[in-house]
């Protein structure tokens, strides 16, 4: 009689637990490894992410995906050894040596772990949009006028350019920072550096905010109307000056949560 052995396979618990200034923090455990880490806005990988969850989830056998946390390089691979073992492997894809995590898995479980951790966390309370999705322009307005999007475009439409530039930098505003006394731009560059790191004002050296305006086409008051939609609507369309992640709800996959719930 042949006894054929059963892979033993390891639950995988994710924990996406704190969001703060670009910065998506999250812990993973696999058996008794445990790896901490972040997702960085600065170079968002969460669309490669759910492409990697979506591969897994059709029944690619080998699928990797490699990210910035802004310091170092990590990658997540999944590969379907034989037909009873698959393994996933966090590790630092600069390196032989470095296995943050690596052990036997099942497919459907590590997919919901990492799918449903992440969404769980967007609709907790710890969850600060503002600290990681990106904000537009007309999402801005929104808030601030009540308007839709559409009614924006109307309205704005009706604007000259000088009217159209205060509108535009109010709902975004950004300045250009300068410090007159200092001739040496080097100096001047290390000292706005300084500020922004220590976050305090140097009180002693004198500072000027000149306002950062939009730039609006000169012959804008003379464009027919169409061309002035399409020029307003991608106005609109702009990011506002803050964090840049992508928008939770575009993570959300019909592909995953399909497969999740095949027997």
């Amino acid at each position: 009689m042949i006894r054929i052995r059963k892979n033993k396979t390891f639950n995988l618990t994710v924990d996406f637990y704190k969001v703060d200034s670009g910065c998506l923090f999250y812990k993973l455990t696999l058996g008794k490894r445990t790896f901490d880490n972040v997702f960085s806005a600065v170079y968002d990988p969460i669309i490669d992410f759910k492409n990697w969850l979506e591969a897994i989830s059709v029944g690619v056998k080998q699928c990797s995906f490699e990210f910035d946390t802004e310091g170092s390089d990590v990658r997540f691979d999944f590969n379907r050894v034989s037909w009873d073992k698959e393994v996933l492997t966090i590790s630092d894809p600069s390196s032989d040596y470095v296995t943050f995590i690596k052990g036997s898995v099942n497919r459907k479980q590590i997919v919901e772990a990492f799918y449903q951790g992440l969404l769980s966390f967007a609709a907790s309370d710890k969850f600060i949009s503002k600290e990681w999705e990106v904000e537009y322009i007309h999402e801005r307005l929104s808030k601030a006028l009540n308007w839709s999007k559409e009614k924006q475009i109307i309205e704005l439409c009706k604007l000259d350019r000088t009217e159209l530039a205060e509108v535009l930098f109010n709902a975004d505003p950004s300045y250009i920072v300068s410090f007159p006394a200092i001739t040496d731009k080097n100096e001047a560059i290390k000292l706005f550096v300084r500020e922004a790191i220590s976050e305090k004002e140097n009180e002693t050296i004198e500072k000027v905010l000149t306002p950062d305006e939009w730039k609006i086409p000169d012959d804008y008051d003379y464009w027919q109307p169409d061309k002035k939609e399409i020029y307003v609507r991608e106005c609109l369309d702009q990011p506002t000056d803050g964090n840049g992640g992508t928008k939770i709800q575009d993570f959300r996959s019909e592909i995953i949560e399909k497969f999740l719930v095949e027997e």
